[in-house]
């Protein structure tokens, strides 16, 4: 019969040669800090745009079209911060403040035209070198919302269904 400090230990040993194969990111080793600096163009096109919960807002309501993430913050090669700015379909500007993401998070923290502090969390469903789908729980209207943005498209360029 095995010993309890035999079986812990062989436990131990067991936790330390599996426990690099439970690493955080996607399989295949991409990172969402990597690619997240630059413009993306929120998707206008049919199921861009999630809405799930009861609510009269329709997708083409929501007022965000373009966002725009710098590099101006620091990156461990998991965790990328830096400063945002949000703009609508007519070009201004809804919002700037600070991001950080990692390959599963997007907290975005602002100010709104009111002078509230604002924080969003976002989840990152997926991402790709071109596409980030990404779900939120909107407080203010008790509904989730999920929706694809787009590395550099104008909107110019897109019609809204």
């Amino acid at each position: 019969m095995l010993s309890k400090k035999t079986i812990w230990r062989a436990a131990f040993l067991a936790a330390l040669l599996f426990l690099p194969a439970c690493g955080a990111g996607d399989d295949d080793g991409r990172r969402l800090g990597d690619i997240i600096v630059g413009t993306w163009q929120r998707g206008w096109g049919e199921g861009d745009v999630i809405i799930d919960g009861t609510t009269e807002i329709k997708p083409e309501e929501i007022a965000y079209d373009k966002f725009v993430f710098t590099g101006d913050g620091t990156y461990n090669g998991m965790v990328r911060k830096g400063s945002f700015s949000a703009w609508s379909f007519d070009g201004s500007l809804i919002s700037e403040g600070s991001y950080q993401c990692d390959n599963y998070n997007m907290k975005l923290e602002y100010t709104d035209s009111e002078g509230v502090d604002r924080k969003i969390l976002a989840q990152v469903v997926s991402f790709t070198e071109e596409t980030i789908w990404l779900k939120y729980e909107d407080e203010t209207h008790h509904v989730t919302v999920a929706f694809v943005i787009r590395k550099g498209q104008s909107s110019s360029s897109l019609t809204i269904k």
